[in-house]
């Protein structure tokens, strides 16, 4: 199974900071990443979302801070 890998651009550069995503959900303040592991999710905030790559199983977020 592929499922999606999400990198997180800020000033120090892109970052790796999960893999096995299953779900991405908008919320008010930012984007809520469900993971295939139970129970298991990572809200981002401040970020915008800068590319959605299907081909590569990629997203990548850019900090607005």
């Amino acid at each position: 199974m592929c499922l999606l890998k999400v990198y997180l651009d800020d000033c120090s550069g892109r970052k790796l900071i999960a893999t096995d995503v299953a779900l991405i959900v908008r919320e008010d303040d930012g984007f809520r990443v469900k993971l295939l592991e139970p129970n298991k999710d990572i809200l981002l905030r401040k970020v915008t979302l800068q590319i959605l790559d299907a081909l590569n199983s990629l997203i990548i977020f850019k900090s607005s801070e």
